[in-house]
């Protein structure tokens, strides 16, 4: 993705920070920005991210991320979105309105990691058997 791009997003949404890291141009939201940014990636008409690779949840002890990866068939470019959370509020926006495949993507992180995704049309442990306690992947327990 060009500098021009990247410039865009920055302006358009200050309280983001953008790193590069394995070519990869990603952008840290607070939970707040989490899916604005996301909604901006995917309409507007230069970004165009028509694409969710992927969807996961990492644990850093301190803190849990969400990190997706966006791709644009369009204009042939890649993206890393991340999202940070609190482990005592481990919630974000669900991206399922946008890109119907976060649906088994956030289900895996929720069933994993606990985090929630609000709005989730069907959030359900997805590996691990219903009446199973904790979230296996945390590392705090």
């Amino acid at each position: 993705m060009n500098r021009e791009l990247v410039e865009k997003i920055t302006r358009q949404f200050p309280g983001v920070e953008h790193s590069v890291s394995l070519d990869f141009n990603v952008f840290l939201a607070g939970g707040e920005d989490y899916f604005k940014l996301a909604t901006f990636l995917k309409e507007e008409a230069d970004l165009d991210f028509d694409h969710l690779s992927d969807l996961s949840g990492v644990d850093y002890l301190d803190y849990l991320e969400v990190v997706s990866h966006l791709y644009s068939y369009t204009h042939r470019h890649q993206v890393r979105l991340k999202a940070r959370v609190t482990r005592a509020e481990p919630e974000v926006e669900t991206l399922t309105s946008l890109w119907r495949t976060a649906n088994w993507h956030e289900r895996e992180a929720w069933d994993l990691y606990g985090i929630v995704f609000t709005g989730h049309p069907d959030l359900r442990r997805i590996l691990s058997d219903d009446d199973q306690e904790g979230h296996p992947y945390r590392k705090d327990v």
